[in-house]
């Protein structure tokens, strides 16, 4: 079986045990064990006949309940061995790493019940638990090479291992008791309990993660966060079976600081979703833009002269008059500064192709903070001066919005650079330095801002991982899961707080995620929060989605509340616009007219409608007090223009189109130009315009034809021949390639 087959098979069992159809279960257990596992298949298959046959004679078994859910439990854990025995066996590279690691251990893997761990026979890491000193070196030494070779090791079996056994248990803990052990190695050991979470279930390792959340470290305490709720997320529906487990968990749940870091933590993998809009947004739309301005501001100033004379850029006035002509790239740079700040991954693109270094070649790397004296970051600038090495490391410790994996990228490709753009970093460095400082002391005094700067980063670094890592496509990809806080059993049970569930959802609102957050205000209106802004809220998003029906019943259901009702009408009628129910929309915006009168949206809606009603007069009405407000506007006098050319005053429209035209004149105003000409029988000026409007089309006569043929009734309306239609069409079709007009 391939990998996705296994995740197939395994997911069904689950969801049969979810649904607690345990005989198909079975069955499908059944279909893939072998026959190591049958004895415990025909055990388990015994239990529940008689299970079933207490209940059909109608026996009151006492013990019956907590028989079922052991019943339950082993069937989860039996599916999850037989899926690690078919993972192991399917010749993948991870299986082929665990393998590799079982054999390091001198460890004979015979029964996948036992202990899998090895780490207790790990004599490099018994001495490193001996020690009392804390372990620096970062040398080449032999020592400090075994050393890092045993973290590796220790990383691999935490995440490997399938379940952990009593014993097993002990010896995480007292890695991380141990005052040997480095923060920045537990930190990653942390992560390697994560990615456990998405192969298999272990209550031992989830009690670990809870009791790592409260570390005196918030590095540890974290990531031990993010573990928890990966486990969560992955495993919802074991968590019954576990009351001691359960129990433990409530405890989290009765801190407002648990809340607080969930509701953090929540947003910021949400907001990861945005990374590849954000990707997209800096290579498609700035990037060019700044290569454009460095071009244009190069050949306007001459700045390799400039910058030869020794004078400070900064100082030149003719730069910043030039850099404030450019509204459009300073507003999209602060955009993207906002959008860093507030924790969107901006850096992706940037350092994707900087994975390559064999410091990751070692997957454990992916997972630690960075720290400046690490032994490869310190090779990597053996060769730079001490005050640019000292410059450039304390410019990444301090950086708040480059997360670990890509600030190790940053450093190992500092070689490479040439002098001047090393000079251009450190420029950059010193510039921030003051305000970077300011924020770290800040953190110092408000442990929430450290906690946010921990989370972001490290959900960047995840992000890389599960993104970039050649292992991803067996791993699974934790960004693709929904992480629906509401629908978890587990923590919906632990956090019941309207206020936390309100700010999620607002977040996702805030980012346009309104599937995501309509979910989040059902939730909140069925459990009994009953406000006019959720009702508003969740009518939006079902707008935005194109549910229109349920979005004017939750609407309607808003102005119940007697609020916002201007907007709430306008976006009734909008609904109904859009379901193509123009008389309903039309009274909507004669109810709205007579509350803004001066309105000139409302005005174009109902001329709009009247329109679309084929009500010209009336719609003529309507634009025409538009255009008064707004004289010489061109948007004012389209649908003045048109107006007039469906009610045959060709003249007039002529009139108007003339002057559209010696503005700023689209494809259409040359379309409809050369009807109101055709119509008035000046033929070569209707070609003239017909050209032109090929012509902003690129060229493109199919498109030209197809807008022409949609408004063929309104020209015979006009009076014009069917066969003087089919003429013009073909002389503008065919009269460039046969010569008629150049």
């Amino acid at each position: 079986m391939t990998i996705i087959d296994i995740e197939k098979w395994y997911n069904k069992v689950v969801e049969l045990l979810r649904q607690q159809r345990i005989f198909e279960a079975l069955d499908q257990i059944s279909k893939q064990s072998s026959e190591r596992f049958q004895p415990s298949i025909d055990e388990l298959k015994f239990t529940y006949t008689n299970i079933l046959t207490y209940t059909g004679k109608g026996i009151n078994d006492p013990m019956g309940k907590q028989i079922y859910g052991k019943l339950i439990t082993s069937l989860y854990e039996l599916s999850d061995l037989i899926k690690m025995h078919l993972l192991a066996g399917s010749g993948s590279r991870l299986a082929r790493i665990k393998a590799d690691i079982d054999r390091q251990s001198s460890y004979e893997n015979d029964d996948l019940s036992e202990n899998l761990m090895g780490l207790t026979f790990d004599n490099e890491l018994q001495d490193m638990l001996k020690s009392a000193s804390l372990f620096s070196d970062e040398s080449e030494s032999e020592t400090a090479i075994n050393h890092r070779k045993a973290i590796s090791r220790v990383f691999y079996n935490l995440w490997l291992t399938d379940r952990f056994s009593e014993l097993d248990e002990q010896v995480v803990v007292n890695i991380f008791n141990s005052s040997s052990i480095t923060w920045f190695e537990k930190s990653m050991m942390v992560s390697a309990l994560t990615l456990s979470a998405l192969r298999t279930f272990d209550v031992r390792r989830i009690s670990i993660l809870i009791d790592l959340y409260n570390n005196s470290d918030i590095q540890i305490s974290q990531r031990a966060l993010f573990g928890i709720l990966i486990s969560i997320f992955m495993h919802d529906n074991r968590f019954r079976y576990y009351p001691a487990l359960t129990a433990k968990l409530e405890q989290l749940g009765s801190q407002s600081e648990f809340r607080d870091d969930v509701l953090n933590l929540l947003i910021q993998f949400h907001r990861s979703k945005d990374t590849e809009r954000a990707t997209r947004k800096f290579q498609d739309e700035i990037l060019p833009q700044v290569i454009k301005f460095n071009e244009d501001l190069n050949e306007k100033l001459d700045l390799e002269s400039l910058m030869q004379t020794g004078e400070s850029l900064d100082k030149n006035p003719d730069w910043e008059k030039y850099f404030d002509s450019q509204p459009g790239l300073v507003r999209k740079l602060e955009e993207l500064t906002n959008m860093q700040m507030e924790g969107v991954d901006v850096f992706l693109s940037a350092f994707a192709m900087l994975k390559a270094f064999p410091f990751f070649n070692d997957l454990p790397n992916w997972f630690i903070p960075f720290y400046a004296e690490n032994y490869a970051v310190q090779e990597a600038l053996s060769d730079e001066s001490e005050p640019f090495k000292e410059a450039i490391l304390k410019g990444l410790d301090l950086s708040m919005y480059m997360c670990n994996s890509d600030k190790f990228s940053f450093a190992f490709n500092i070689r490479h650079m040439p002098p001047q753009q090393k000079n251009m970093m450190i420029q950059m460095f010193e510039g921030e330095g003051e305000q970077l400082a300011e924020l770290k002391n800040e953190e110092l005094s408000d442990p929430s801002l450290a906690k946010k700067r921990i989370i972001i980063q490290y959900i960047q670094d995840l992000y890389r991982f599960f993104k970039l890592h050649t292992l991803r496509n067996e791993i699974g990809d934790i960004f693709l899961q929904g992480f629906e806080v509401q629908e978890s059993g587990v923590l919906s049970r632990l956090i019941v707080d309207a206020d936390f569930y309100r700010k999620i959802a607002n977040f996702h609102f805030d980012s346009d995620h309104f599937e995501e957050a309509l979910k989040l205000f059902n939730y909140l209106i069925d459990i009994g929060e009953n406000q006019a802004e959720l009702y508003e809220k969740a009518g939006y998003c079902k707008q935005k989605l194109g549910l229109f029906h349920e979005a004017i019943a939750m609407y309607q259901r808003a102005d119940l509340f007697d609020t916002n009702h201007n907007w709430l009408l306008r976006k009734l009628a909008q609904c109904h616009m859009a379901l193509g129910d123009t008389e309903a929309a039309l009274d909507i915006y004669l109810e709205l007219i007579q509350l803004e009168p001066d309105n000139h949206r409302i005005n174009a809606s109902i001329g709009t409608c009247y329109l679309n009603m084929g009500k010209v007069e009336e719609a003529l009405e309507y634009f025409y007090r538009i255009e008064f407000a707004n004289p010489g506007s061109s948007n004012a006098m389209r649908p003045v223009a048109w107006c007039l050319f469906l009610l045959k005053r060709n003249t007039e429209a002529n009139t108007y189109y003339d002057q559209l035209l010696s503005l700023e004149p689209n494809t259409s105003d040359f379309l409809n130009a050369g009807h109101v000409a055709f119509s008035l029988g000046q033929k070569e000026k209707a070609i003239d315009h017909y050209l032109n409007s090929i012509r902003t089309r690129q060229d493109d006569i199919k498109s030209f034809v197809k807008s022409f043929n949609k408004d063929r009734k309104h020209l015979i309306s006009n009076e014009i021949d069917q066969i003087e239609i089919a003429l013009m069409l073909d002389y503008l079709r065919f009269g460039k390639r046969d010569g008629f007009f150049a």
